[in-house]
């Protein structure tokens, strides 16, 4: 049963709150551009039908329809997606490449002189 809770863990308070500030922040991106590109579209719409994939499997969770071993087979391919894709957004930006900020001290100092 251990693997049964953990899903729903998973699904209840990562998978579907991650989906959902998604959807979110594509709604917010359409918004302020008063228009939204075919591809926005369709991220939208995948991401609201993965979020109803989501809520489907929670049911079906809840109601007893998904075994201990198929409930661990779930949890063993969610989990390695979602690391995949934190590690994909972990190329975004790397700390290391922006060593230092003293890099950009010369814009910090007051020379009114210049102007």
């Amino acid at each position: 049963m251990a693997y049964i809770e953990q899903l729903k863990h998973l699904i209840e308070n990562e998978l579907i709150p991650d989906v959902e500030d998604h959807v979110d922040e594509l709604f917010e991106g359409i918004a302020s551009a008063k228009d939204a590109t075919t591809d926005e579209r369709t991220q939208l719409e995948d991401m609201q039908a993965l979020r109803d994939e989501y809520k489907e499997l929670l049911k079906e969770l809840k109601s007893g329809d998904i075994d201990e071993e198929e409930a661990e087979q779930l949890y063993t391919e969610l989990t390695a997606m979602r690391e995949e894709g934190e590690e994909d957004d972990e190329g975004l930006y790397d700390e290391e490449e922006d060593e230092d900020e003293d890099d950009y001290d010369i814009f910090d100092h007051d020379n009114d002189d210049q102007y």
